[in-house]
């Protein structure tokens, strides 16, 4: 991202930026995502509009861990492929950001297909076979569409944890 356009740019480009939800996934975009990309913590992949040199979406990729008790509700099968520690953590592809601009209707599913594709990439070569994703409530059908389960909410309680076997 940044060897692609340079912080200058990205940074008057991450500033036009408006997502469809208007949260804290702008926070990322405009104040951490640089950081985060210089200290190796994650690599964000943006999508632009070549007409307008608009961001139309984003997502970031990392790697975190996750703790899946056994009383989370998924089967057993499940939880025997999640290749666990004996206190029940997971490591896991973290899906930690997803966001389409305003008027882009669709292009979620989209963001979504490329960022399967990256974790893809990496799960042939070096494995981890589970992707964590946080959401809020209102988007737990749209993810389990995609194939993800939910584990739990977050400590804090606003966000819940979902993951994909893969």
């Amino acid at each position: 991202m940044i060897s692609d356009y340079g912080e200058e740019l990205l940074n008057r480009m991450f500033a036009d930026y408006e997502s469809v939800y208007k949260s804290s996934v702008d926070d990322f975009l405009s104040k951490k995502s640089i950081t985060m990309e210089k200290k190796g913590e994650c690599r964000t992949y943006i999508a632009i509009n070549p007409d307008d040199m608009k961001i139309i979406g984003f997502f970031s990729l990392g790697v975190r861990c996750l703790e899946i008790p056994d009383d989370c509700g998924l089967s057993k099968n499940l939880l025997k492929k999640m290749n666990r520690s004996e206190d029940n953590i997971a490591q896991a592809y973290l899906l930690g950001q997803l966001s389409r601009a305003e008027g882009y209707k669709g292009f979620g599913k989209t963001l979504i297909d490329e960022a399967l594709l990256k974790v893809r990439e990496a799960y042939d070569l070096v494995g981890c076979r589970l992707l964590r994703i946080d959401c809020m409530d209102k988007l737990i059908g749209y993810y389990e569409e995609y194939g993800f389960h939910y584990v739990k909410k977050n400590a804090d309680k606003d966000l819940n944890q979902m993951i994909m076997v893969l």
